[in-house]
């Protein structure tokens, strides 16, 4: 985690500069072009918050800003450092163990033409927005994924104080993340959340132009852009739900780049002089996760059997060719601090399993998995593979299909796969903020966690980094594997393909980075 005080503040547009450094040069002595996007899905909505998914923060970065941002090619990183610089916020200091001031830059203008201010950010991270019982109304994550948030202080036009009621040293770093990108207060307010989400304005690089649902987002280049200018003069991002027919578009020259592939593609691409697949190990789990609101899965006993028979080596080789990454558990590289490297890997048992099928009473009867289809990249085959593995315990699992954004009633779900996106440089996220007392997997799901679990998320919440700090965490883990309210399977290996004259590389994490990091030719 970074920690800044008066002494050790970062300043300015240098950072942004900074930002990316490994990535493409550009001039506007270069003629700017469209950029031409074929991409697995859209979100529903692109009020920031509510975009969040694998699909909506590759289109909401390029409209929003941060106060904190993460620059993924600090020191000469390929696209995944974790180092944290300035944005919006041109510095910051640590007040105390639940503040922390941010100064504002100062003549940024929202894509409206309105100035940013500290209205806007005290706004954006306030109770009627984003955490307060209304707010959750309209942006149902708001509460479960932020901090214990007390109301923000406006000190002047430019100078902000974001507070947590308990203790939080996860302030910085909550800032520089999804949740935190900044909306024009009074534009918000005016349209509400729905609308925002359909005709959205931010700070970004790219300002909105058009939206059609389950089709595709237009953006055009915001040339008053407080950072680095950007390079394209559109952006378009086209839904083409299948990954053949993705790359087809690539190969005909219908798009620039394409997205979420998997590596059984790169060797057809890349026999094409002028096209060539990039990749990244990216920070998003693949996996499944119970309803426990089911008599079948009220007792763990079924949920551990299932977990126990997943060869992850298997499938990491068959599908993935080796490049997909298996973890320790909930446990993760860019945790920083919080990631234990002595950790085991997840338990492969099937002997184990076949007893814990016997001791659970299951009688035999088909268990449905809800997938849709290859939104998350190899998720069929995947599945598939599963099945054949919980065939060997006993288990008679069956494939049922849905589309994104369509998801079947709970009372009809039993198992579904699933992601997380690892979105602060913590382990707080996800482990809380989905697992948590108020997260989805208790409130919706049924996971009755133990109290030690509940009791534990809030202790991390509130200490600062240090042995128990990590202790606790990896207690967490112990527990979340004993109990298995969900299966982690591995990080996938995010392929992308792109025409070689298109100079830009992917990022670890799940968006597109267009930040100096973009330039045709």
């Amino acid at each position: 985690m970074l920690k800044t005080n008066r002494r050790n503040f970062m300043m300015g547009t240098a950072a942004i500069a900074v930002a990316s450094t490994a990535g493409a040069k550009f001039t506007f002595a270069q003629e700017r072009r469209a950029l031409r996007l074929g991409v697995n899905g859209l979100p529903n909505s692109l009020e920031p918050v509510n975009a969040i998914s694998n699909v909506g923060p590759r289109i909401v970065n390029q409209i929003f800003d941060t106060l904190i941002a993460r620059d993924f090619f600090a020191k000469g990183a390929p696209g995944n450092a974790i180092d944290l610089v300035p944005a919006l916020a041109e510095s910051w200091e640590r007040i105390d163990e639940k503040s922390v001031r941010f100064k504002l830059r100062q003549k940024v203008m929202f894509h409206d033409g309105v100035e940013l201010t500290a209205d806007d950010v005290a706004y954006t991270f306030s109770s009627e927005r984003l955490w307060g019982p209304e707010a959750i109304k309209k942006i149902p994550l708001g509460k479960s994924y932020s901090l214990d948030f007390d109301e923000p202080v406006v000190e002047d036009k430019y100078i902000v104080t974001l507070r947590t009621k308990t203790p939080s040293y996860l302030i910085e770093t909550f800032v520089a993340s999804w949740m935190s990108r900044i909306v024009p207060k009074e534009y918000y307010k005016k349209l509400g959340a729905v609308d925002f989400g359909n005709k959205p304005v931010g700070t970004g690089p790219y300002k909105f132009v058009d939206f059609v649902a389950g089709d595709r987002v237009v953006l055009e280049a915001n040339d008053a852009y407080w950072g680095p200018k950007p390079t394209a003069s559109k952006i378009t991002y086209q839904i083409v739900a299948e990954p053949a027919t993705r790359v087809a578009g690539l190969i005909s020259g219908e798009y620039d780049i394409i997205t979420t592939l998997t590596p059984d593609d790169i060797q057809l691409i890349n026999s094409y002089p002028d096209l060539e697949t990039r990749g990244t190990l990216i920070e998003n789990f693949h996996m499944f996760t119970f309803n426990m609101n089911q008599e079948v899965f009220k007792d763990k006993k079924l949920r551990r059997a299932l977990a126990l028979a997943v060869n992850r080596p298997i499938m990491v080789e068959a599908l993935w060719k080796k490049q997909a990454s298996i973890p320790a558990g909930f446990n993760f590289p860019n945790y920083g601090e919080t990631f234990d490297p002595k950790r085991k890997a997840m338990e492969y048992n099937v002997e184990e399993a076949k007893r814990l099928v016997k001791e659970s009473g299951y009688d035999g009867t088909p268990i449905t998995y809800h997938t849709m289809g290859n939104y998350y990249a190899n998720a069929m085959p995947a599945l598939m593979m599963m099945i054949e593995m919980w065939k060997q315990i006993g288990v008679n699992v069956v494939m049922k299909t849905y589309a994104p954004g369509s998801f079947p009633p709970d009372n009809q779900t039993w198992i579904r796969n699933w992601s997380n996106g690892q979105w602060m440089t913590d382990a707080y996220a996800t482990i809380v903020p989905e697992f948590g007392p108020n997260g989805q997997v208790q409130k919706r799901w049924g996971w009755k966690a133990p109290a030690e679990f509940n009791e534990l998320c809030q202790k991390v919440t509130v200490l600062p980094n240090g042995k128990e700090r990590f202790d606790a965490y990896n207690r967490m883990r112990d527990i979340f594997e004993e109990e298995a309210p969900a299966v982690i399977l591995y990080q996938p290996y995010d392929v992308y393909a792109a025409r070689k004259d298109v100079h830009w590389k992917p990022v670890s994490f799940e968006m597109m980075e267009f930040r100096n990091n973009l330039s045709f030719g």
